[in-house]
């Protein structure tokens, strides 16, 4: 009798033994499945990251809207992470404000007026200043004195609880900041924030050659004084315009500008105060002309201007707008009030030419015509009151 209660026992242990072993096998097999998958879901996360860092480096050369790249980045981004709801791009401009460049479900009328310093965003809360990568905010309303701005499409049934916000930095400064926003709490983890520091280190490498890309296109195009287009893009768009009207039988107007005794107001008054003449003429005329007319800088005082299938009247209309606007604003300069003058002239394509050549000595004639006529003024230059 006692043997075979030793003996059920023993069978009872071994039962309970094996049962224990299974059970452990069991979890530890649970646990190394749930291990492999979320390898390799982090894994598919990263090798689309990766496809798209490339995309986005790829483009980075070409682009003429930063915004459509920063729409790009966000997009991916958006993409990228599983329980992502709205998402957005804020990119610091020149006074320091930060705007919203991209966005992704959010009520754009709502963000038109949408801009916030640096000390007033949630990074920048939630850190207490201290933004050196991306964090994860698993509450917003967490956050001591956040403002919360209704801002998405559906901001009466819900609003932002839990943020993925990563910082850019260029020369050690923050220059922008991707959000990726959910409505749930906690819907992020630690892969997703690695992730993120992915796309982070991806994308300041890129944003800094597209940065690179834009500097060496505004010294190609734009004439670095006056921030007009140079010579050789004008005469780009000369050609394309020249094309252009002999395939769809258009017209234009070429005007050449000539500013008057400029080199004796840089050798009487001084090389800036010439240059302020110019950037004065520049910034009026601009203001003047429509945003499809071509306006540049040819070199020395001299500008010229396109403009498109419009009247012999309607051009000496726009001349003379521009004269009396240069009048009417003086530039105050030291002690003296500069009132800058300039002679012009024009052609027409292709009632006066189908060359660039023929145009410009039709328009340059004219132009010396009016200095002459012009002559006898001279710049008035008035004490400052």
């Amino acid at each position: 009798m006692v043997l075979l209660i030793i003996i059920n026992i023993i069978t009872l242990s071994a039962l309970i033994l094996i049962s224990i072993r299974y059970i452990i096998k069991k979890r530890l097999f649970k646990q190394t499945y749930s291990a492999l998958t979320e390898s390799k879901q982090h894994l598919d996360q990263l090798n689309i990251l990766r496809d798209s860092m490339l995309e986005i480096t790829q483009a980075v050369v070409g682009t003429e809207n930063p915004n459509d790249l920063y729409e790009m980045i966000l997009t991916k981004a958006v993409a990228a992470i599983a329980n992502a709801n709205v998402g957005s791009v804020l990119i610091r401009g020149s006074d320091g404000i930060f705007r919203v460049s991209a966005q992704k479900g959010f009520d754009e009328d709502k963000l038109m007026d949408f801009a916030l310093p640096l000390e007033e965003t949630i990074i920048w809360k939630f850190t207490k200043g201290k933004i050196y990568k991306t964090e994860i905010i698993d509450d917003v309303l967490e956050i001591p004195d956040l403002n919360i701005y209704p801002v998405t499409v559906d901001s009466e049934e819900w609003m932002i609880r839990s943020s993925l916000i990563v910082p850019f930095f260029h020369d050690d400064k923050i220059f922008g900041i991707l959000n990726i926003d959910s409505k749930e709490v906690n819907a992020f983890n630690r892969e997703d924030q690695k992730a993120m520091e992915y796309i982070r280190g991806n994308l300041e490498v890129a944003l800094q050659k597209y940065m690179l890309y834009r500097k060496m296109v505004t010294l190609s195009r734009f004439d670095g004084l006056t921030g007009v287009y140079n010579r050789t893009y004008f005469m780009d768009q000369f050609n394309n315009s020249l094309n252009n009207a002999e395939r769809y039988n258009q017209t234009f107007t070429l005007v050449i500008f000539d500013i008057n005794d400029l080199k004796k107001t840089n050798d009487t008054m001084g090389h800036l105060a010439g240059d302020q003449i110019l950037k004065s003429f520049s910034k009026t005329t601009q203001k003047i002309i429509r945003k499809t007319d071509i306006f540049a800088r040819w070199g020395g005082d001299e500008f010229m201007g396109l403009f498109y299938q419009i009247s012999e009247e309607e051009i000496n209309e726009k001349i003379q707008i521009i004269r009396s606007k240069l009048d009417e604003n003086p530039i105050l300069f030291e002690k003296s009030k500069i009132h800058p003058q300039f002679s012009s002239g024009f052609s027409q394509y292709p009632d006066d030419g189908f060359n660039f050549d023929t145009l410009l000595k039709i328009a340059d004639d004219k132009m010396y015509k009016n200095k002459k006529v012009m002559k006898s003024e001279t710049r008035r230059t008035e004490p400052e009151i």
